[in-house]
């Protein structure tokens, strides 16, 4: 992601963002610390694949807490890398939940729902934090003790 597109995400989540040594730079919250490096962007310039002038670009996404570190004299390395800035910058801020408490859900008719028992099931939302996951109470069947179902397998039952 480029530099100037990333700050403004941090800025908008309201993450403070502090400089640190060698080109990292780091956030933190809730007890976390992420960090990051900006290197050059490359790409086909003229018809050869080189460094682009001017433009930077957000790499290298780190997590750790902020009371672990890594020991240089032992093999363990705290925290763990995250593949892109979308991942790193939804661990610090989650989106919202897709389904908010109170929604009247129905199952997907696709393979995991069908093998679940609850494809074309309608249900209603009891708990959903963000997580991609939500409880769901569904209408006439019981429920299991740990009734929570991921997002992408449910839709949104519309009036007609």
């Amino acid at each position: 992601m480029k530099k100037e597109t990333f700050e403004k995400k941090l800025v908008k989540l309201g993450l403070e963002i502090e400089e640190g040594y060698n080109g990292k730079h780091y956030i933190q919250k809730d007890g976390y610390v992420g960090s990051w490096r900006y290197e050059d962007a490359w790409g086909d310039v003229d018809g050869k694949y080189q460094r682009i002038e001017g433009k930077r670009v957000a790499s290298g996404f780190h997590i750790r807490r902020h009371d672990d570190h890594t020991d240089t004299m032992t093999d363990y390395f705290a925290g763990y890398f995250v593949d892109n800035a979308s991942q790193f910058l939804n661990t610090f801020c989650p989106p919202p939940a897709k389904f908010p408490v109170g929604a009247l859900v129905r199952g997907k008719q696709n393979k995991r729902a069908q093998r679940q028992g609850y494809a074309g099931a309608v249900g209603l939302v009891v708990e959903a934090d963000g997580g991609k996951y939500c409880r769901v109470d569904w209408v006439g069947r019981a429920n299991h003790a740990y009734n929570s179902y991921p997002e992408r397998d449910l839709e949104l039952v519309s009036a007609a």
